[in-house]
């Protein structure tokens, strides 16, 4: 999911072109031309990170044989096993009593269940398994006063707002699946947002906003739910949730009902009462893992603060006997953490504070084992000095996307930027407005590896990936991210189509950023 765009930007010449004054977030450009000097260790550990080693991690990660490393997967346990033993190799100590850190979950295999939406005396009822899939949430019963939305869509540059006017808060939303009419919507990236074939990437950007909003829970309205439910293209496959006793973080659950025409002369009469849902399924317990380790910083004294890296290796698995390998999404960043980790280990010099480094389990299911970490931290959060996330690396910005995010930040004169530019040293990382201390070092780490960069200013509380647990806490964190790729969550994110080179680029400003935030 690409970051919002901000508008605004004024166009500075030279070595480096910066848009927008410091104080306004979201409008910040660093165009390189030339490198900049690093300090001495730092460069001599750049100059160590290898293409080769990346290519290796990459292999191991995306073969079919770890079964798209899936939650509950023994191709998971073996990825886990596989990051302990080359943590350990390569001379990273364990953080705690052993490099696994242990995430209890459970796993719901669903049943059947109901889905009523009413008004007055007019009841649609809809049926699991037949024209309804449920939310994936502990079963039960969920209920609620309902209000329809439209599309569930807010897209402020297109002028449009389904939710203007409307009181959401502790509601059940229903809105209709797919795209308004017209040609403006029909942009790959609005495509891949709001119509892909894969729910949870269709709704991912609807249910972050109805998480802001404060809804209760979510009900998609779909055309030919019940066709495709029959064809056995809408398996209710298993899904998981954090232990039990945890609360419930995070997008309101989503349910998914047939768009009948009984329930469009429903919507559409804005009659919509009330939402009741039952949901049945069995549970059982399992635990899925963390790996974590540790570098100790050189200070005596500063070394007792840490800067944590993080990159989740869990991925999709092979849904519906489907392998979907993950090489972007995230073996990408699993490797690219994994020579960060090497290099650092055989520095004879190393930064002030002190490195942590975490390979996440449970993202694509719902940031399970970032957001344990949070709750059972092995070093204290209150001197964890930032939190670095690398996600989806492995594929570099085109000339139309640099062209189309100058165009919508405003910037007076975007051929002056892309004059002499490779999009693929370029790189738009996210961090927090309340955190603009982070913003220097991450300047001079991408003047340093000749990196120009657009700094996203987000929140990051409703983020898409494992930086959004820390961001909950208002720790400080920084989000690395590649360019939209078409393949994204689907079997076609393949070693193949990954540019490992491009990898090695985002390995660099994350090294850096990494130890000058540790060395300061």
């Amino acid at each position: 999911m690409r970051p919002i765009l901000w508008p605004g930007a004024a166009l500075l010449l030279g070595c480096l072109v910066t848009f927008a004054a410091a104080q306004e977030p979201g409008a910040d450009f660093l165009r390189v031309r030339r490198a900049e000097a690093l300090p001495a260790p730092l460069s001599a550990a750049l100059e160590g990170l290898d293409t080769a080693r990346i290519i290796q991690h990459l292999a191991f990660l995306t073969d079919p044989r770890r079964q798209g490393r899936g939650l509950g997967t023994e191709g998971l346990d073996a990825t886990a096993r596989y990051l302990a033993g080359q943590l350990k190799t390569i001379g990273i100590p364990a953080l705690g009593p052993s490099y696994i850190q242990p995430v209890p979950l459970r796993e719901v295999r669903p049943g059947r269940g109901q889905i009523r939406l009413s008004a007055g005396s007019v009841t649609c009822i809809f049926e699991a398994g037949r024209n309804a899939v449920l939310p994936q949430v502990e079963p039960g019963h969920l209920s609620g006063s309902a209000v329809f939305a439209g599309y569930g869509i807010q897209e402020p540059a297109l002028h449009h707002d389904d939710f203007r006017g409307l009181d959401v808060r502790g509601k059940v939303v229903v809105f209709l699946d797919g795209l308004p009419d017209g040609t403006r919507w029909q942009t790959p990236e609005l495509r891949e947002r709001y119509a892909s074939a894969r729910p949870a990437d269709r709704y991912d950007t609807r249910l972050a906003l109805l998480e802001k909003l404060g809804a209760k829970a979510a009900i998609a309205l779909e055309e030919g739910l019940g066709a495709r439910i029959a064809a056995g293209k809408e398996s209710a496959l298993p899904y998981f949730l954090a232990a039990r006793g945890v609360p419930r973080a995070g997008e309101p659950p989503l349910a998914r009902v047939a768009l009948t025409e009984d329930l469009r002369t429903l919507v559409f009469s804005g009659r919509v009462g009330e939402a009741d849902l039952h949901i049945r399924g069995h549970v059982r317990e399992l635990l899925s893992d963390n790996v974590i380790g540790v570098l100790k910083g050189s200070d005596p004294q500063l070394n007792r603060e840490a800067i944590l890296i993080g990159a989740h290796m869990d991925h999709l698995g092979m849904p519906n006997g489907i392998l979907h390998p993950g090489a972007d999404d995230n073996a990408s960043g699993v490797s690219a953490l994994l020579e960060i980790a090497r290099v650092l280990a055989e520095s004879p010099v190393r930064p002030r504070r002190t490195l942590l480094f975490a390979f996440w389990t449970g993202e694509e299911e719902g940031k399970f084992g970032s957001g344990h970490y949070t709750r059972h931290p092995r070093w204290p959060l209150a001197a964890t000095r930032a939190y670095l996330n690398l996600d989806m690396i492995g594929h570099p910005w085109t000339q139309a996307d640099l062209g189309a995010l100058l165009a919508a930040s405003g910037v007076k004169d975007p051929k002056a930027f892309l004059e002499g530019l490779d999009p693929a040293a370029f790189a738009e990382p996210g961090l927090p407005p309340g955190h603009r201390e982070l913003a220097p070092l991450l300047l001079q780490a991408g003047r340093g590896t000749g990196m120009s960069l657009h700094l996203d200013w987000t929140d990051g509380r409703h983020g898409g990936s494992d930086y959004r647990d820390f961001a909950r806490l208002g720790l400080p964190f920084l989000r690395f991210f590649g360019s939209y790729f078409p393949e994204y969550h689907r079997p076609g994110d393949t070693l193949d189509k990954l540019d490992p080179d491009q990898v090695k680029r985002m390995t660099r400003l994350v090294l850096a950023t990494a130890w000058l935030l540790a060395d300061r």
